[in-house]
């Protein structure tokens, strides 16, 4: 009967609805950087620029030091639309959740092309500035393609996909709330005591998407572990693509800057007590939920059984 109520449900809403919920999840993704402030931060490369005043609008922060908050900022938007589209129906079929896809798409290109666009404006006339650029917006080419990918899992696919969907989203939270409590390039914040406890936010949620997804398949097996691999990777990949884009020593030499982030990677990923506290987290939050999750599937088969009658 549920699974009719969302099929009834989904054929309700029309497709242009759809778009609507992919624009809102894409616009929903850049809320932190909105809220921020969204001037275009000061450019190593800038020409004209004055330090004391803030720089023109744009909708992705464009700076090296920013690399982390340009993905996060898109990634997050696409699952979000996914989970809008998915909220009106188990699986609201190819057509709405392509016209979902289209929505987030549509915000996310006219952010990457308008920041691109005004970051052009100040940067000197050299072949840095090009170069510079062009990483930084093949980032969010990049970044906005995982989206695009993650909200059709989302929306559309089998319960395994969708999970896996839900955990990429889930592993850029911490950073997305992150950005959101303390704007990037500001030095204070109220939310300061909060950031020890960040660093849990993303495996808590890897933790309930695994509890969603469950395990009963060995396709729902592959999508958790997917999500303990992003638990594991991904603040490791994190730390790694921050120092090393955030090192202006290694500013013009891209072959030394990989090599570090490389190593700082390498370190990131391999000490025991960075890499277990939050892998244990993810899995004790899975572990309880799926057993909640049993619990309750018990309850309502109990509910549903037929009473027995007594014949006398």
């Amino acid at each position: 009967m549920e699974d009719l109520h969302d099929a009834r449900a989904t054929r309700r809403t029309p497709t242009g609805w759809f778009l609507l919920f992919g624009a809102a999840g894409g616009v929903a993704g850049l809320l932190p950087w909105l809220a921020s402030g969204p001037f275009l931060p000061l450019q190593n490369l800038g020409e004209g620029q004055d330090p004391s005043r803030p720089g023109p609008f744009v909708l992705l922060p464009y700076s090296q030091y920013s690399i982390i908050t340009i993905i996060v900022l898109l990634v997050v938007g696409g699952v979000l639309a996914g989970v809008l589209a998915r909220s009106r129906g188990a699986r609201p079929g190819v057509g709405r959740s392509l016209a979902t896809v289209a929505g987030v798409v549509v915000v996310q290109v006219a952010a990457v092309v308008q920041t691109a666009v005004t970051t052009r404006a100040v940067l000197q006339e050299r072949d840095e500035s090009a170069v510079y650029l062009l990483l930084l917006t093949a980032v969010a080419v990049l970044a906005a393609v995982v989206a695009a990918v993650a909200c059709l899992l989302v929306a559309a696919a089998p319960r395994a996909g969708a999970g896996i969907g839900l955990m990429v989203g889930a592993a850029a939270a911490g950073s997305w709330l992150g950005v959101l409590l303390f704007p990037p390039f500001s030095y204070e914040s109220p939310f300061s005591a909060l950031i020890p406890m960040l660093t849990y936010v993303s495996p808590v949620l890897v933790g309930l998407a695994i509890a969603w997804t469950g395990v009963a398949s060995v396709g729902r097996v592959i999508a958790a572990l997917v999500g303990l691999g992003l638990v594991w990777l991904v603040p490791a990949l994190t730390t790694a693509i921050a120092s090393a884009a955030g090192t202006r020593v290694l500013a013009r030499d891209l072959p030394g800057m990989a090599e570090y982030g490389i190593s700082v990677f390498r370190s990131a990923s391999t000490i025991p007590e960075i890499v277990a506290p939050p892998l244990v987290t993810a899995v004790v939050v899975a572990v309880a939920g799926l057993i909640v999750r049993g619990l309750l599937a018990f309850r309502r088969r109990r509910a549903a059984s037929p009473v027995p009658t007594a014949h006398g």
